[in-house]
């Protein structure tokens, strides 16, 4: 007696159905873990933006410990001096404090918009490549005057004292300073920096206190600020700092 066993033909890979089941599986576990990736990177960055301003507080007050005053230039004493009492009565009454800010931080196109931040009563807006020069013994040109240089021969720092390691990234790059001295934010925001110029052991916040819809100039004791922007790049300076609009910055004195 004669058996044949008749065998079925192997398939060679995967049904219409099978296919699209699978793929709606993958879409299913994008849609989880993508959005808790970007959120966890987004918290990482807040981390590491947290920990370099207070790298930049800390070398700044080691700077005025070893030299009695401030990182400035002499162009920014100078332009301080002449800015006299405040004009904005919105930021109080006498000698003002000084805000290394975003202006003249970007000489590209391409490189995308942020919001430019400055003092609010000085003609000089230059950015923290100012105080970066002086508190990584480097010399970087003026970002207000190209003509001048800032802490030529380490004529500002002397001692030839590092107080901050930052790394080196190319020009206009997030996460560190670039050949320009522009020390940016994960982002690629510059920092900003507020100096107690008028060294009376309290710094102007650049976000007032609002009490019945009234903006109140309000002080924080500190001899320096250090702020990001944060993730979007913007600050609404006509509010409080902790606004829903204000939310995502980060500051040294919070």
């Amino acid at each position: 007696m004669n058996t044949r066993i008749q065998l079925r033909p192997r398939r060679s890979g995967f049904t219409l159905i099978e296919l699209l089941v699978v793929i709606a599986i993958i879409g299913v576990l994008a849609g989880m873990i993508v959005p808790a990736t970007v959120k966890a990177l987004g918290k990482a960055k807040a981390a590491k933006a947290r920990t370099e301003i207070a790298s930049i507080v800390g070398a700044i007050k080691g700077y005025q410990a070893d030299y009695s005053r401030l990182p400035a230039s002499p162009a920014t004493r100078e332009a301080h001096a002449a800015k006299g009492a405040y004009a904005n009565t919105l930021f109080g009454n006498g000698t003002p404090d000084f805000v290394f800010g975003t202006y003249n931080a970007s000489n590209l196109v391409s490189v995308p918009r942020f919001q430019e931040i400055g003092d609010p009563n000085s003609a000089r807006q230059p950015n923290n490549s100012e105080v970066m020069a002086m508190l990584t013994a480097s010399q970087f040109p003026d970002s207000v005057n190209a003509s001048l240089v800032v802490n030529a021969n380490n004529n500002q720092n002397p001692k030839r004292n590092v107080y901050l390691n930052v790394k080196v990234v190319p020009r206009n790059n997030p996460g560190g300073m670039d050949d320009l001295g522009v020390y940016r934010d994960p982002w690629g925001r510059p920092y900003i920096i507020l100096l107690d110029l008028d060294y009376d052991n309290r710094v102007l916040s650049p976000f007032p206190l609002v009490r019945n819809n009234v903006p109140q100039p309000r002080f924080i004791p500190d001899s320096v600020l250090v702020m990001s922007l944060g993730p979007d790049g913007k600050a609404n300076l006509g509010l409080e700092e902790g606004h829903p609009e204000n939310r995502d910055n980060i500051y040294s004195w919070k």
